[in-house]
């Protein structure tokens, strides 16, 4: 052999070699790219959150004088910064508008709401004078608990529902208005669907 062709053998083993190389790198490369790539696929998304169950007013109506109507799912709101948000996180009983700034936001009774209106009795008192506040919620106290069997279908004892009332505004009082709205209401939250019928 001579010395030309072995420089040219020698050559050719080194571009081999060399060929070689590369494609080990390559290919471990490509490797290594999959494993990466499997372990931040399979890494499990943090947990969803959800803020407190409040629908927007913009889903409902807003009325700043109320007249009670049987079977309305409504919420006590306050007007603040320009949009009626929940005045309290857990209802109670009186849902009577007090202030200006007062609303009930009336709801579909699907979505999360504090109140539903089971009867609308009178408050059967003697107009005049005016009767107070604190007659009104007397009489509330009478008619609502009694009228609560037939809206929901069990005695009110019974129920783990609370009695609540939406009663005249002073305003509404001084024109001879004696409507009583009687609610029905869980003291632990927000109704989600209707109260009619339901035997809780």
């Amino acid at each position: 052999m001579t010395k030309r062709l072995r420089l040219n053998v020698i050559a050719a083993a080194l571009v081999f070699a060399s060929l070689a190389l590369v494609a080990c790198s390559s290919s471990s490369t490509s490797s290594a790219t999959p494993s990466t790539t499997s372990s931040t696929t399979t890494t499990a998304p943090g947990p969803a959150t959800t803020t407190t169950l409040e629908p927007e007013a913009g889903v409902g109506r807003i009325s700043f004088v109320y007249g009670p109507v049987t079977g309305d799912c409504i919420d006590l709101r306050s007007v603040a910064t320009g949009r009626a948000v929940t005045t309290r996180a857990i209802p109670a009983a009186d849902a009577t508008l007090k202030s200006d700034k007062d609303v009930i936001l009336r709801l579909s009774c699907d979505l999360p709401h504090q109140y539903e209106v089971i009867a609308t009795p009178s408050a059967g008192l003697a107009p005049t004078p005016t009767p107070t506040t604190e007659q009104f919620v007397a009489a509330a106290k009478k008619v609502c608990p009694a009228a609560f069997k037939t809206y929901v279908g069990i005695p009110y004892p019974s129920s783990s529902f609370e009695v609540g009332w939406v009663l005249p505004t002073e305003e509404q009082r001084s024109r001879g208005v004696q409507v009583i709205g009687c609610t029905a209401f869980d003291p632990k939250g927000k109704l989600i669907g209707s109260v009619k019928d339901s035997k809780r």
